[in-house]
């Protein structure tokens, strides 16, 4: 197989030989010379390992998961301790003031649950905070958080080990310190705004008004408090008491109507996942509200392609169009008609269903590519049940309308998510977790933006979720008491012969669902490492405009036929965070390959004759 590199270099191909004979020479007097491995493939971010695996954004967040396997822990122990962990040492990407989604696969129950706890509206939400169009720097963003409940929720139901063996690492962290790297480091010193405006967290992250340096130790005691009360009391550490009363003393000075009740009646929800099938393996990802149907669609879209014939999409500019006309078609149905299920009807199966995709596929890959692409009508395919391989796994199905016709309420065309509300940056953290006993985790959570809305409380910070409301009160996913937003979080598994063969996700707002599908896509079609799969360029288009954002790395012929077929190519660097975080983990030939995505800081970590690259 041809192994292609935008950046020169591949797992394949070794054309920088001399190289690592020159670099061996230089150090073979201080320590035994390490195995060459391929130029290009950081240290760290790719592993083999025979037994267990834990992939993340942070090489000590992976660390705490390996700690759990070690304690012969499972799977949910590994990306609960790692999660909480994750929220130390990525403070400006999630937290205990977030939220986000679960998928769990457990080998002996033969079962997939997911579990829902993403930040939500409270009781007696401020409509008016829908049509705020000023920074997000303001309390007033403030969603009902889920971090502690879901998390804790997840460890109650399936982990091994007890409270305390899992929050040792956050706390041991959070107390201890660990030094700060090159992205922390550049995003506290660009974010001088939020993390000044408490003066407890400007005493952390801008010690004497200057920005915490990298390499500088970052500790931070009141997040190890409130850690240590929650490992003593559960939720009611964070919901009840003295932590309660501070961050809702801390919201009712900036406005925002959250009571301690809203945290203590924040129910973690569990679903049934998303399935569908692509290339002859089962699908599985987040139901709404959150993105896994732009997952199962798009490669609903995608499987009538031969797209390993036409060559990779940085190479081929057919494979280019049809993967980006197909993401534009997925994009503006998500946008349209996502939203909270438990308060609008939304049509998942008529979106995922194989008779809707023959009809969109005609809307994708036309030539030139229409300036706009209009969300679809898939009302009338509502009454498709499930494909074969998907029945034995119970998946989501939304309740069938009454009629042929859209229900009322239903998200109009175009009022979806609020385009003006849409993420612009690389926000939000990605885990993934595999055991010895075949159970799997796929993990995604978030602040929203970057450190949240800056509200600083117990020593966390606290999210941006109310921000994430459409303006239009018919939307599926208007805001409402207790509603969840639409989120683009797309935690995803994918199960070969009956077993679990991948697990992926990313950060990255809207880029999420693009960054994942490509991913599957060099996994399945192209049959790539995992970590080519994760390096290759990365394209993301969008449905009311022909712009599409591309990774350096995609060819100017490419892009020259893409200028031709009506697109507007905006070129951005190489591995750029803005482009997701995938963190993923494949099963190939009897062992685990994860791969740790280099646009973030991430490292993987594994149990089992480990050959670390």
């Amino acid at each position: 197989m041809n192994r292609y590199s935008p950046f020169g270099t591949s797992l394949a191909r070794n054309t920088g030989g001399a190289w690592i004979v020159v670099l061996g020479l230089l150090v073979s007097g201080c320590r035994s010379a390490a195995p060459a491995r391929p130029i290009g493939v950081e240290l760290g971010k790719r592993l083999e390992a025979a037994e267990a695996m834990v992939s993340t954004a942070h090489p000590l967040a992976s660390q705490a998961g390996l700690e759990m396997l070690q304690k012969a822990g499972n799977a949910v122990d590994a990306v609960v301790a790692a999660a909480f962990a994750i929220g130390v040492v990525e403070p400006m990407m999630s937290g205990l003031g977030g939220g986000g989604g679960m998928l769990i696969w457990m080998e002996a129950e033969r079962r997939a649950d997911y579990l829902d706890f993403y930040a939500r509206a409270p009781a007696h939400p401020d409509l008016a905070i829908v049509h705020h169009t000023g920074s997000s720097n303001t309390p007033m963003g403030v969603a009902v958080p889920g971090t502690v409940p879901g998390l804790l929720e997840a460890h109650q139901r399936f982990g091994a080990l007890t409270r305390e063996d899992v929050l040792a690492p956050a706390i041991r962290l959070a107390e201890g310190g660990f030094p700060v790297g090159g992205l922390l480091a550049r995003l506290i010193a660009a974010d001088s705004a939020k993390l000044t405006w408490n003066p407890d967290a400007q005493r952390i992250f801008w010690p004497g008004y200057r920005p915490l340096g990298a390499g500088e130790t970052l500790r931070q005691p009141e997040l190890g408090a409130t850690l240590r009360t929650i490992a003593r009391q559960g939720r009611a550490g964070f919901d009840q008491g003295k932590v309660a009363r501070e961050v809702i003393s801390v919201l009712s000075a900036g406005g925002n109507p959250m009571t301690e009740a809203d945290l203590q009646e924040f129910a973690p929800r569990w679903k049934r996942p998303l399935c569908g099938e692509y290339k002859g393996r089962v699908v599985l990802s987040a139901p709404p509200p959150q993105s896994g149907v732009q997952i199962v669609q798009t490669l609903n879209l995608l499987d009538r392609h031969d797209l390993a014939s036409l060559g990779y999409p940085a190479q081929s500019a057919q494979a280019f169009h049809i993967l980006a006309s197909t993401l534009r078609a997925t994009t503006a149905d998500r946008e349209a008609y996502l939203g909270d299920p438990d308060y609008a009807h939304i049509p998942v199966n008529g979106m995922i269903s194989a008779q809707y995709a023959e009809r969109r596929a005609r809307m994708a890959n036309q030539d030139p590519a229409p300036s706009t692409i209009a969300p679809g009508a898939p009302w009338t395919a509502e009454g498709e049940g499930p494909s074969a391989g998907c029945v034995a796994f119970d998946p989501f199905r939304s309740p069938a309308p009454a009629s042929t016709a859209a229900p009322g309420g239903r998200a109009t065309a175009g009022s979806g998510v609020g385009r003006s509300r849409r993420s612009a940056d690389g926000e939000t953290t990605h885990l993934s977790v595999v055991d010895s006993h075949g159970n799997a985790v796929s993990l995604t959570f978030t602040q929203g933006a970057y450190f949240g809305t800056g509200a600083w409380a117990a020593g966390t910070f606290l999210n941006t979720g109310m921000f994430m409301y459409p303006e239009d009160p018919e939307s599926a996913s208007a805001l409402g008491p207790h509603r969840a937003p639409l989120s683009t979080t797309a935690p995803t598994i994918i199960m070969e012969g009956g077993r679990v063969r991948t697990v992926v996700g990313s950060p990255a707002g809207d880029r999420i669902p693009p960054a994942v599908v490509q991913t599957i896509v060099y996994i399945l079609d192209y049959g790539l490492d995992p970590i080519e799969a994760v390096r290759m360029p990365r394209l993301n288009p969008f449905p009311e405009s022909t712009r599409v954002e591309v990774e350096q790395g995609i060819t100017g012929e490419v892009l020259g036929v893409a200028r031709r077929l009506g697109y507007e190519p905006t070129v951005m660097p190489p591995l750029t965070l803005q482009f997701g975080g995938v963190h993923l983990i494949d099963r190939r030939n009897g062992r685990w390959v994860g791969a740790a995505d280099p646009r973030r800081d991430g490292e993987v970590k594994g149990i089992g004759g480990g050959r670390r690259e």
